[in-house]
């Protein structure tokens, strides 16, 4: 059951990351709310099964802990300026 609950862990971390990115995004460029409402939805069932079965024990609690450091780490990363990678093959001189 422990494993069970670890790997909705994990996919919780997952959606909260990108719920953190989706967030940013409706922010920065008014991206469709209903993005945001599927990360949220997503999120919030992963981490309520997690509770569910055991309530609020040590797993339960680091889960959630990840979770919400992970979608932090979307907003930090969608907001921060991304560099331009391109490719330039001719470049004049």
């Amino acid at each position: 059951m422990q494993f069970m609950r670890v790997m909705l862990g994990l996919l919780a971390m997952f959606f909260a990351y990108a719920l953190g990115r989706t967030l940013t995004r409706l922010h920065n460029a008014g991206q469709p709310k209903v993005r945001a409402l599927t990360w949220v939805l997503r999120t919030v069932v992963a981490l309520g099964a997690i509770v569910w079965t055991r309530g609020f024990d040590a797993v339960g609690i680091v889960l959630i802990a990840l979770a919400a450091v992970s979608l932090a780490a979307g907003v930090y990363l969608e907001s921060r300026p991304h560099e331009s990678e391109e490719i330039h093959l001719f470049t004049e001189k």
